[in-house]
């Protein structure tokens, strides 16, 4: 099991050196695959020691969590503000999300989800899908039957490195999934 991450940037060359961890694990990934990840290539394209990628990192299965949890939060972060009052639902807000994390980055999406499954976490963006499902009515049941359903979606697309994931269509395919299931009960 991935450590939890050692160090917490705090300074600017801190945040710049994570910065460039998760840039360079993110290159190798899309350019070469999982099989080139080693924190000895991470640090050579970041252009760090391996000590200092060591001082944040236990090793290349933290550096996937810690990118995913980062990723996860900015992304959830931009689409809760971009929302606004237009009326979005929080089930297609909560879908929205979980489409939208490293969306551009195929190869390392799938990097990080298994990382995450790997671990005891449960993903940033489950949690924000639970917590905005809830708002749905049923019981407690449909809530969790409809969350995991969602979720299980778009884990298996990113998986699968399904080209439904860039389909515009599986946002809507996914609310309607909600809205008829929470019609029906």
């Amino acid at each position: 099991m991935a450590q939890s991450q050692r160090r917490q940037p705090r300074q600017a060359r801190s945040v710049a050196t994570q910065a460039a961890i998760f840039e360079a694990t993110a290159q190798i990934l899309e350019g070469q695959g999982e099989g080139a990840l080693t924190t000895n290539a991470i640090a050579r394209r970041a252009g760090i020691s391996i000590g200092t990628l060591y001082q944040y990192h236990a090793d290349k299965q933290s550096i996937l969590v810690a990118m995913a949890l980062a990723e996860n939060a900015k992304v959830r972060e931009q689409l809760i503000a971009a929302a606004g009052p237009d009326g979005v639902s929080s089930a297609r807000l909560a879908i929205r999300t979980q489409i939208a994390i490293m969306a551009d980055r195929p190869a390392t999406r799938r990097a990080c989800l298994k990382a995450i499954l790997a671990t005891e976490l449960i993903p940033a963006e489950e949690k924000t899908t639970n917590r905005l499902i809830e708002r749905h009515p049923g019981d407690r049941l449909d809530r969790f039957v409809i969350s995991r359903a969602v979720i299980g979606v778009i884990r298996a697309a990113v998986l699968e490195a399904s080209p439904v994931l860039t389909d515009p269509g599986l946002e809507d395919a996914l609310v309607k999934l909600v809205e008829r299931y929470s019609a029906a009960g």
